[in-house]
């Protein structure tokens, strides 16, 4: 009985999937204005399936991208499985719904689309709320306040108020860059100029001069792209970022990967000029993709701002 149960299960585990299954979750469902919203959405189908993922959402009154969308796989040998990732942020109060377009899902030239189907999010004001109550007194005469003084108390509470709310929207920024985590550009930018002050190259040291370049683009793919983590083979790059928005040719990364691996792996030996070109191959992928992702986030603020 129990060797027919582990069967039944196994079989379970590796029979293919007929069928698309499309999920749909957001979290958290009830946030403050300005705090940042995850929406996932999930597409398990039959390996050898395309999928495509809205870009954005179509309620662009109601939220706002924080970043580009992200593409996570967890795709197996049998199954395809991808998740697209946004991060939202709400500016308008009340019971919403976020709207996406169709998930489109292909194999052997048939198509079906699949409706995207979120919870509603609540999203509540951040602003203090008047809960004194109170009946208002019988109006006395202006004159009989004496020497105005009720207007400067009244402008330090706006000034207080004001300063508040800065100070709480700073803390929420400042929040939201540290969820987000180091600056991609930046720790590319201070990995290349410590590589440089090594003096790896004057020494001879031409293979470490060429794998500290690689590292640091290994590093800077893995805050961009996480799928991509250095800890991946060359070969691995490139079927995890085949399933993104890489916004340069993958096959520059892979290139430039399997270059370097008989010089890690092998201890093989590396010229001058080829660790020169190595080196200047990862400066200039960093800066190709950086370059993209910084005009591709622009032109998503340009289109959430463009009025209706």
């Amino acid at each position: 009985m129990i060797a027919a149960a582990l069967l039944l299960a196994y079989q379970a585990a590796t029979a293919p999937m007929l069928a698309p299954q499309v999920t749909a979750r957001i979290t958290p469902d009830s946030v403050g204005v300005g705090e940042p919203i995850l929406v996932e959405l999930r597409v398990r189908a039959p390996i050898g399936s395309e999928v495509r993922f809205p870009a954005l959402p179509d309620s662009s009154d109601v939220v706002e991208p924080l970043d580009p969308r992200l593409i996570r796989d967890a795709s197996t040998a049998s199954i395809l499985d991808r998740t697209a990732v946004y991060r939202l942020i709400a500016w308008d109060t009340g019971r919403r719904v976020v709207r996406f377009a169709d998930i489109t899902v292909s194999k052997d030239g048939a198509e079906r689309r699949y409706t995207v189907s979120l919870p509603t999010l609540r999203i509540r004001s951040v602003l203090p709320a008047d809960t004194t109550r109170r009946l208002p007194r019988d109006a006395r005469d202006l004159l009989a306040i004496a020497g105005g003084l009720w207007r400067l108390w009244l402008g330090l509470a706006v000034v207080a108020f004001l300063l508040y709310l800065v100070a709480r929207a700073w803390r929420r920024r400042s929040a939201v860059r540290a969820a987000l985590g180091p600056d991609a550009a930046a720790v590319a930018r201070d990995g290349f100029a410590h590589a440089a002050r090594l003096g790896l190259l004057e020494a001879g040291e031409t293979g470490r001069f060429a794998l500290t370049h690689v590292d640091v683009l290994r590093r800077y793919l893995a805050i961009r792209f996480p799928q991509a983590g250095p800890s991946r083979t060359a070969r691995e790059v490139a079927d995890a970022l085949a399933g993104t928005d890489f916004p340069v040719l993958p096959s520059r990364v892979t290139e430039l990967l399997l270059r370097s691996e008989p010089i890690a792996f092998a201890r093989a030996e590396v010229s001058q000029d080829e660790a020169r070109g190595i080196a200047a191959e990862a400066r200039a992928i960093v800066g190709d993709v950086e370059t993209a992702w910084r005009a591709r986030a622009e032109s998503w603020t340009r289109i959430q701002r463009r009025p209706l």
